[in-house]
Parts: structure tokens; sequence; C-alpha cells
């Protein structure tokens, strides 16, 4: 007990005076730690002033510390008692209060307050309590008393000060509420433990050990604990903390339990497993140091509402039903996690809070209860601790299988039916479990007598099993198929007869099977009928026709041209619309019971019924085909299709109907080789032909592989000058059985087919390396030879096609520029706007582009302006006639070529036969020809062999070196002075005495000049005397337009050409064998001068030796004054070899003369004075042999001619009926004949 000294110590500390605190009689509590004073550590002895007396005395009081060393906290308070009565009071403070207790180093349970010590009067007396600190306080009238109150805590505890009777019924009342909530937690852990004795599900234990361990917290929390279990009531701090830890992790265990986390991933299994042993462990923890695990405890309960909820809510995102069913015990558990922080910090008071808490965990774990009770008996929860039962494993079956119950009875005639099926059909519970008659309204009318007989039939029977499909109406009367499998039940009372099935929705799989029988008998992107339904119809159609005379079926087979090209270029897509527009089309052109089937991926066949006579059938098919031409617009594009027709009439001569589709058949592949566009009507000896594209192409693979294909090559000539420009490659295969085969036979197989694509690369490797031999052979550095090689569309809307040129030109096969690719016109047409594209990456890959069969096809002048195509050949149908009278075609050609040059384009005329074509090309301007005039396709070998002839031309007409012919210079005329500067004698009159006088040469009409390409004709000066022989062997060879004396522009100079008198013709440029030049009849072809006076170039250098590239020089530059003619956009750059070997057949001065307005005109002799001599040639090489004779009539017309003339003006001799060679000179020679040849390819 403390010692209280009233004396006045000089070391003492000195306090104020306190305020009494007065007791009234109806006051029922007063906290007394607000009105008191509080003094902490201040040592084991306190000194305070007492409150002043009823007489106004006030005195000093020092107080002692029970237990020395302690230094306890105190508070001091004065009670003074107004009345004229005594006064008893109670002093409590609890023990335990949740209000303030803390989170860290919380305050658990333990003594408060120490003693009581009185300023006057006898000390409290203890009232024994195991839940507070009670001192009983005795006040008498009008006495004043100041008390000292030591505290046994490290914290100030809440001290009140009661009247007996309100403080014993408030501890009553509290009873009364932990009673109650005692009684529900322990019911609901007893209930939980009993369900998990009938159930085994995991969950039970858990959530009951949840149950269980808050029980224990409350019987520690409302002072039954130690007393239920006998231990001292010092210790609860130890149970309160282990029973706290014990929530903790029971919560824990419940969550992992119940949300099934040990399945989850193996990381989260463990992260869960540690965090429940860690709960567990400060269970262990709670008896060495109560504080710290109930530290720990406390923040757990935060984690665990924090992450518990995420699992909660990531699972019921996935949708996971006990997720959701725990959502609502979780929000709860939330708010009491946060009301309890609250508390425990202080921030709230009073004991409604502390009640409130009580009662929110509580409720909590009811709800915990509940949730896990709705699991407790459903069949589709795991079963855990023991096997399922048989009945439970097919009730599992029945459900997972998606079937329902059926039950009829035959006595009450009822059918019940599940509730999932009435679900499925939006119907109400209980509508389909009626009567049959009921059940039989919602059957589909065609099935409502089946279902019914079917009943009756095993009703007849007492037993069975039977299975049937039915529909049944939807609330929105839409219709859904489900199947019954259903047997009957054993039973020995015939009337009491129950049958009890399964029903199962088969509507998705009875739709999928009508989609595949509908899909097995009609094309799936147009709904058409297949061939099989063709078929089968025909057949129908052929059996009618035999007992009908009105019936009389008709098969018309469509083939849609180069389909393939079109679906590749522009793709799937695009290609499966076009499909419908034309299925859509044709249409159109059935009657009521034909039938329009699509039988291959760009087939369709069109089965009539009705008789029709031919004119009929005729105007349908051409109706059919105008349709398939009509232009289809699709992804910004015009596309135009065309299609073969095949036709076959049924005449009774067909078995089957395979026999008359594959009639129609042949007429179709009959009209496909004569050309797309085409309708064909089959004829009875079609049936004789064999359709060999299978086998073909088939044979064609292996002859790709084993190289039986030969690539043949046709000259190509530069017209200007007859010299040799290249060759066009032409593919022939050599068959082992069947000889060489044409292209028209093999190729549009492999246009089908994949083989196109290896075919073209091979022909156009093999081009390539040959042209590379010719090079070699016949070197040319100004323009090679080239070679020109067509292309397919498969093959030219291949993007390898650009890697292939690069590749090529890249490995220095051939030079830039002698690579030429022909694209036909129609090909270009399929996708202008892909080919645009395309072409543009060829031609800057290097390969130069030509425009194939120009004329024949849609000649469309906009796009030809867009191709980047740098030669354009006119196809052989228009050549053919232009040359010898046939006006409307002449103009034609005429007007084409000057089309080309004015958009800068080289032109290439095939199909040259006469030697009246080459000279009406010639005169228009045309750069190239090629046809059977010039050669037929030849092999490689033949080839070489040409080329040596050309080689030893060339080798003949070179100068011996040092020794040349010195040029006399004359002085005069400008003329005589270009001629000077140039190298080159001027042509002067030869006295008599060297050679015979030249006779005469009538002026040239204007009407007959040709007209050169992009330039106009001009009226010649008077005409030269014509040429002796020995001077027109001598002549000047024209400048070539890529040689070195070329103008700077590079672009073909202007040179007057003269045709001498001299230099007789017969039409392909060879001389006439007599020796004075005249012809056969004597007369001379009438000289012309005409040159392009738009290509007039800027002065530069010119050859004036005898081959055009000895010697150069620049022309004088131009007078001033107005030009003679009028200036036009330069024409396109002519790329001929600049060494030829077939001179043109008219040559004079206007070649060394430079364009009339760089130099003046020479004065020209008298009409009939002798011609003017040229200058000397140097002397060919002594050892240079030319071709023989022989050679040159194993050559066509226009090459030996030609090559005889470079040869030495000689031409090549014919052959006697022996076949031995006529003696003469190589002047007597006379040309061959020229045949007719009929063009093969």
């Amino acid at each position: 007990m403390a010692m209280i000294t009233i004396a006045l110590f000089t070391f003492s500390t000195p306090a104020l005076a306190l305020k009494p605190i007065v007791v009234q009689p109806e006051t029922e509590r007063i906290e007394v730690t607000t009105l008191g004073e509080l003094y902490e550590s201040r040592g084991d002895t306190l000194q305070i002033e007492a409150a002043a007396g009823a007489t106004g005395t006030t005195g000093r009081m020092s107080v002692r510390a029970a237990t020395p060393g302690t230094n306890p906290n105190w508070i001091v308070f004065a009670l003074t008692n107004p009345t004229d009565k005594p006064i008893e009071r109670w002093l409590t403070a609890e023990r335990y209060s949740l209000v303030g207790s803390g989170i860290i180093w919380p305050d658990l349970d333990a003594r408060r307050i120490e003693a009581v010590t009185p300023s006057l009067g006898f000390v409290p007396e203890r009232i024994k309590s195991d839940r507070a600190d009670i001192f009983r306080i005795t006040l008498e009238p009008g006495q004043t008393i100041t008390y000292v109150a030591e505290l046994s805590s490290e914290r100030f505890a809440r001290v009140f000060l009661w009247k007996p009777l309100e403080y014993e019924v408030k501890v009553r009342d509290r009873l009364l509420f932990n009673g109650i909530m005692l009684g529900l937690t322990g019911l609901l852990a007893i209930f939980l433990t009993a369900v998990f004795a009938a159930n085994h599900k995991m969950i039970f234990p858990a959530a009951s050990l949840v149950c269980w361990c808050v029980l224990a917290y409350l019987c520690v929390d409302f002072g039954f604990f130690h007393k239920l279990f006998q231990l001292r009531p010092d210790d609860n701090a130890v149970y309160r903390a282990a029973t706290e830890s014990a929530v903790a992790a029971s919560l824990v265990i419940f969550l992992h339990t119940f949300l099934r986390l040990g399945l989850s991933h193996g990381l989260i299994r463990m992260l869960t497993t540690v965090w429940v042993v860690a709960q567990l462990s400060l269970v262990a923890v709670s008896v060495v140091d109560p504080r710290l695990a109930s530290t720990f405890a406390r923040a757990s309960f935060a984690i665990i509402g924090v992450v518990g909820g995420l699992f909660i809510l990531v699972l019921a995102l996935r949708g996971q039903d006990r997720a959701l069913s725990l959502v609502p015990t979780w929000l709860l558990l939330l708010v009491w996690v946060f009301g309890a922080a609250v508390t425990l910090t202080g921030r709230l008071s009073g004991d409604v809070i502390s009640s409130g808490l009580v009662a929110g965990i509580v409720l909590i774990v009811i709800l915990i209860g509940f949730t896990v009770t709705q699991f407790a008996f459903r069949s589709i929860e795991p079963i855990y601790g023991a096997a399922p039962s048989e009945l439970q494993l097919r009730s599992l079956a029945v459900e997972g299988a998606g079937s329902a119950i059926w039950e009829w009875n035959a006595r009450r005639d009822e059918i019940k039916v599940s509730r999932e099926v009435e679900a499925a059909l939006g119907l109400n519970q209980g509508e389909l479990s009626v009567k049959v008659d009921e059940f039989s309204k919602h059957l589909h009318v065609a099935d409502r007598e089946r279902f019914k007989l079917m009943l009756w039939s095993i009703h007849e029977r007492s037993s069975g099993k039977f299975r049937m499909d039915f529909r049944l109406r939807h609330a929105d009367n839409s219709y859904r198929w489900f199947e019954l499998e259903a047997a009957s039940i054993p039973n020995s009372d015939r009337r009491a007869i129950r049958f009890v099935g399964l029903m199962r929705d088969v509507t998705d799989s009875k739709r999928a099977y009508e989609r595949l029988m509908h899909d097995a008998v009609h094309c799936s992107l147009t709904g058409l009928p297949n061939r099989e339904l063709m078929l089968d119809r025909l057949a129908v159609a052929m059996t009618r026709a035999k007992s009908e005379q009105t019936v009389r079926p008709t098969a018309v087979m469509i083939d849609i041209d180069k389909f393939r090209s079109v679906n590749q270029s522009l793709g799937l897509v695009v290609g499966d619309s076009l499909l419908l527009t034309i299925a859509r089309r044709l249409q159109r052109h059935l009657g009521v019971n034909d039938t329009l089937a699509r039988v291959g991926g760009d087939q369709f066949a069109i089965l009539i019924i009705a008789e029709q006579d031919p004119r009929e059938l005729a105007s349908v098919a051409e109706r059919i085909r105008r349709s398939l031409r009509s232009p289809i617009k699709i992804a910004g594009q015009e596309i135009v299709l065309t299609g073969s027709l095949g036709i076959a009439v049924y005449d009774g001569e067909e078995e089957e109907p395979h026999d008359l589709l594959k009639e129609a058949e042949m007429a179709m592949f009959r009209a496909k080789r004569g050309g797309a566009d085409k309708i064909e009507i089959f004829r009875p000896e079609m049936r004789a032909e064999r359709d060999d594209r299978v086998t073909i192409e088939s044979e064609l693979r292996r002859a790709i592989e084993r190289k039986e294909l030969r690539v043949l090559y046709q000259p190509i000539i530069y017209l200007p000058t007859e010299e040799l420009a290249g060759f066009e490659a032409l593919v022939r295969w050599e068959h082992p059985k069947n000889g060489m085969m044409n292209p028209s036979t093999f190729v549009p197989v492999a246009e089908e087919s994949d083989l196109i694509v290896k075919l073209g690369s091979f022909v156009l490797m093999k081009a390539a390396q040959d042209c590379a031999l010719w090079q070699k052979e016949l070197p040319r550095e100004g323009a090679p030879l080239f070679v020109s090689v067509n292309v397919s569309s498969r093959q030219l809307f291949r993007q390898d096609l650009i890697q292939e040129i690069r590749h090529i030109l890249g490995r220095n096969l051939v030079a830039k520029g002698s690579l030429k690719l022909e694209v036909t016109e129609s090909l270009v047409m399929e996708n202008p706007e892909q080919a645009t594209e395309i072409l543009e990456l060829l031609r800057g890959a290097g390969a130069e582009l030509s425009l194939d069969d120009f004329g024949t096809g849609y000649s469309s002048l906009s796009y030809l302006q867009k191709f980047p195509f740098d030669t354009i050949k006119i196809d052989r149908t228009l050549i053919k006639g232009s040359g010898t009278g046939d006006a409307a075609g002449a103009a034609i050609v005429r007007s084409m070529v000057a089309l080309s040059h004015e958009l800068g384009k080289k032109v290439v005329a095939e199909g040259v036969e006469e030697a009246e074509d080459v000279g009406f090309l010639r005169g228009i301007g045309c750069e190239f020809a090629q046809g059977f005039y010039y050669g037929e396709p030849m092999p490689e070998r033949e080839v070489m062999a040409l080329l040596k002839l050309v080689k030893k031309s060339e080798r003949k007409m070179q100068p011996r070196g040092l020794f040349r012919t010195k040029t006399k210079k004359r002085r005069g005329t400008p003329v005589d002075a270009t001629l000077a500067t140039s190298g080159a004698e001027p042509l002067t009159p030869k006295s008599p005495t060297n050679s015979k006088p030249a006779q005469s040469v009538p002026p040239p009409v204007a009407d007959e000049m040709p007209r050169p390409p992009g330039g106009i004709a001009v009226a010649p000066p008077p005409p030269a005397p014509a040429l002796t022989k020995s001077a027109l062997r001598q002549r000047q060879r024209p400048l070539h337009p890529q040689s070195p004396g070329a103008g700077a522009s590079g672009h073909h100079r202007a040179i007057p050409t003269v045709q001498n008198a001299s230099q007789g013709t017969n039409g392909s440029g060879a001389t006439a064998p007599n020796g004075n030049g005249a012809g056969s009849n004597g007369a001379y072809p009438q000289s012309a001068i005409h040159y392009n006076p738009a290509a007039l170039p800027e002065p530069g250098p010119i050859l004036a030796s005898p081959l055009g590239r000895s010697a150069q020089q620049s022309i004088p530059p131009p007078q001033s004054g107005p030009s003679l003619v009028a200036p036009n956009p330069p024409p396109p750059a002519l790329t001929p070899p600049p060494q030829g070997v077939m001179p043109p057949p008219v040559q004079g001065l206007g070649q060394v003369a430079g364009p009339l307005h760089h130099v003046q005109a020479p004065p020209q002799p008298p009409l009939h004075g002798p011609p003017p001599v040229s200058a000397p040639r140097s002397q060919p090489h002594r050892g240079s042999a030319g071709p023989t004779p022989e050679d040159l009539s194993r050559l066509s017309p226009g090459l030996a001619a030609s090559l005889a003339k470079i040869a030495g003006g000689g031409t090549p001799r014919t052959r006697t009926a022996t076949g031995a060679a006529a003696s003469g000179s190589a002047s007597d020679l006379t040309p061959p004949p020229v045949p007719r040849h009929k063009r093969t390819s």
C-alpha cells in the first residue's frame, strides 16, 4: 500500500491544486480519465497538492509506488459530495478493451489499477472481478477527497466512476448479448461438423473450423474461456492472441479449400500452403510472446481480406459458381476488417462499436455456413472421400450428354418431359407434361400420326424398345428436331405399362446432315447442281425421251476461256465473284424445266429438256456467248470473259447420261482448240477423235524432264539495210512416237496446268543461252543480235519471272536489251492495271517488251499509250496482201506504222512471204520484218551455220589494213568538200573509155515515193546518173542509227536514199543478172529520195568508210535561214546491228551527203549525160572468200539475195534438175524463184 505523508519536502516536485469532480446522486457514470490529471513515468514517488476542502485549506500528499522500481503511471483526481448523504461509487477499469488497444504491439488482457490512495479516509476496497479492476469508494456528505491511482499497464486505461446498480445492469445485459453470440456460433459450428459427417466434402470441415475458432475467440473475449477450462485468468492475453491467430489461419484454410486453389497453378498452390503454415505458426508464437503473435494476426486480417478478394474476383469473372456465391460474404468481411482497424486505432469508441464488431464476425460466420450449405448435395460437385454411387454416375452421364428424361404412362396416357426440353423450346414449366393428345399438338403436322402410331405399336407389344425422330414447335413457331430413345419398364401388369427414355436435341446435327446432302449434289459457291445431280437429271430426261416425243434432251457444255489466269492475277475472292456473276447470267437463258449445273472449276453445263429446232438451239447458244462477253465491273476493274460452247443433242444412240455429256465436252474442246469464244455442235465423226489432253499433259511433263522439247528460231531482218537483226524463239516437241508436234497441240494443255511455267522457263533459258553463243560467233558492239521469246499469261503474272530475267541478265548470259519478251495483246487486256505494273518491272530488269499480234484483238489506243512496250508486232493477217494490191490493208498497215512511230515505238511485221511485201514495208518505214520470205524456223545448228555465212560476207567486205585506195579531192561544190572531208571520192561521170554511158532515169512520181516513218515525202531533186556495175558494187553503206557515225542524239539520221536506175531489182533487192543493171524487161525503176525530216540531228560525226566504221568527220553546221521541213517529234532510235550483211537495194549520193539542210545539193549532170563515178572501194582480203553459190542456194530467197549482194554483187545461181550447180561467174548467178510458203506455226 502506498505510504501517505502530509508534509513539505524540499526536494519534491510541486503540483498544482486539483479541481474536484462533483458527484451527484443521479449520475450513473463518470469517466475519470478525462477529468483527472495523468502523470507518466514520474518515478516511484509522486507528490501532489490535494484539492481544497470545504474550509478552503489545501495540503500536500506524497504517494510511493507499491512495487519499487516499476516507475508506474499515475492518475490523480478529486471527488466531492455536495449532498447531505453519503454516496457510494465503484471505480472501474476494464482489463481489456477493444477500443484503442492498437494493431502494432497491442494492449492485451492485464491488471489496470494496482492501488488507489485517498488523501483522507480509508483506502478503497477492491471488489473481486475477472474482467475489470473495481474499487468501492464512499464519500461522506460535504467531503472532498483527492485520490491517487497507481496504474499497472504501460498505457493509460480508461477509468470510470460507476453507480453500483447501473454497473451490474450493464454487466448483465452484456452477458445476455454474449450468450446469444456464443449460441449462434456454437450451433453453426456443430451443424457444419455434423454435415461433414453426412457429406464428406472438404468445404464443410473448413467452414466448421472457422466457426470453432471464432467461438473460441468469443469465449476468451467474454471471459468464459478460463472458467470453462479452469485456467488462470491472468493468462487471458495468451488465449486472446492464440484465438486471433487461429481465426486468421482458419479463414486462409477455408479460402484455399472452398475456391479449390489447390487445383490451380503450382505457384499459387505453394504460396497458399506457405501462408496457411505461417498463420498456424502464430498460434505457437502466442504462447511465447502474445503481443507479437497478436500483431501479426491482426495485420494478417487485412491481407486475407485483400488477397482473398482478388482471388474471388478473378474466379468469379471466369464463371466459377463457388466464387460467385462467396462474393457477399467477402464484401462483409472487408467491411468488418475496416471497422475493426478504425476501432483498434481509437478513432471509434463506445460499447456499441465493440458489440457491433462481435455481431459482425458472427454474421460472417453464419454467411459462410449458408454458402457452403448450398453445395452440400449438388450432384455436379466432386465427391471427396468416397466413390460415387452408380446412380450418381448415371445422373452425371445424363446431364453431361445434354439429354432429358421422357416418360410415358400407358394407363394414364400421360407424357412427362424434363424441364430442360421445355426450357430449350421456350415453354413454361409443365406445358409438355400432359396427355398424349395435348403433347401431339406441339409436334410437327407431318410427325403427329407417325408418333401416335409408334406409341400404339409398342403398347400392343407391351414391351420393347423404340427410337424415333420428331420435331417440336418452339415458342417462336419454329421447329427443332429431337431424338427419342425409350424402353419399357418390366412390369407384370400389362395395363400398367411405362416407358422411360432420353430425349436429345439433334437440330444442329440434322441441319448439318441436310447441308451435307445438299452440298453432295450442289455447288457450295453458286448453289447450282453439280455433275452428279446433272447426270441424274440427264438420265431422267433420257428415260422420258424414249417414251415422250416432246422430250429431246440437249446438253450444252460451257468452258470459260483463260479463267485460271484471271483467277490467279485477281485473287480467289474476285474469281468467286466472277463465277457467281456468270452463273446468274446463264440462268437468264433457262426454261422452266431446264437445268444449269457447274460441272468443273470453270465449266458449266445446261440441260435443255424441250425439243427445239437447230435454229432455236443456235439462237440460245449465241445469246449465251454474247452474255458471257459482256464486261463485268468488279473491284474497280472491267473484266471481259469469253466462253467456248459445245452442244450435243440426244439422238437415241447414247446409252448412258455420261455419253451425252461426253459428246458435249468433245464439241466444247473442239471449239476451244479452234480459238476462244467459239461454238461447236457435236457431230458423229467426233467420236472417233481421242481426247488426249490428259495423255498429252503426262507425256509433256516427262518430255520436259527428258529434254524432248526443241527450240527453233526464225530470223528477223532489219529492213532499211536487210541486215540480220535477231531471231524469234519457237518451241517444238520432238515426240518419240508422233514426231515433231506443233505448239497448238500441247501449249493449250500446258496453259491449263502448271506445265506452262516450266515450259516457259525452259524456253527462256534456252533462248538466252543460244543468244549468248550467237553474240560470241557474230559480235556486234553497237546492237548485238537479239532473241524474242513469247510469254504466256500464267508466266507473265508470276513474280518469279522478274527474278528470272534479273538472274539471266545478271549472269551476263546475254547483253542488256538483246532479250525481248513478246506479250500478246489479249493477254495484257485481261488485267491492264496489273499488266502495266509487271511490264514496268520487267522493263526495269533489263528486258525489252514487244506487243504481239497487234491489230487482231482489242487494239485499245489508250492502253497502247500506257503500256511500256518498246516494239509493236503487226499480225500476219494484216500484212498478207498489203503489198500486192490490197489498198485497204495497206492503208491500215501504213497507219499503224505511223502511229507506232509517233508513240516512239519500233515496228516488226510478221508473215512476210512475198518480195512485194518487203518493198511495201520498207517504203512505209517499217524497221523489222520476219516471215518465210526470210526463212522458216530453224534449229540452233542451222542458225550457227547462217551466222558463219554472214561472218564470211562481212570479212569479205573488210578493207585490207594499210593498203587503202586514196581518194581524190575536188574543189568547187559543197558536195565535193563534204566528200573530201569524209574520206570518200565524189561520184563523177565516167569517161566512155572506162564504162558504158548510163541510160537516163525518168523522174520519180510523187505518189509512188515511200513515206519514211515519222516523216514526210519530199519532192526529189533531178535524178542522179545511173551507176555502173562496178560503181554499184562500191557504193557507200548507209549509216546505222546506233553506229559510231550516228548523230549525237542517237536517232536515225535522215539521209536521203537514192535508188539508182543502174541497180535493177527483182523485188527483193537483188541485182538483175544483166551486166548493165537493167531489169529483165529493160526498164529501170524510178529513183526516189526519201528521208525523215523530223529526225534531223545536231551536227555530229559521220562515217564515210565503205563499211561505215573507218573514219569519223564532223558535218558542217547548217546554213542560216529557214529549214526545208517542218519540225516533228523525233522518232524512236532504231536498233539494227551496226554491221550488215545485206545492203539496201537503193543507195547513192545522199548517203554521204548528209541532211539536205546541212549542205547544198550538188549540181546535177544533164538528164541523159554519163553517170557519176563512185569512189574506188578498198580491196577485200585475198584470203577471205565469201559464201559459195552452194551455200546461198540453201537459204531462203530474201537471205540468199542479201548475202549475194554484199558478197560481191552476185546472186545465188539456180540448180538444175539433177541438182548440180550451173556454171558461170558470181555475176551470172540468178536467185531462185520465191516459193509460196504455208505457215505452220
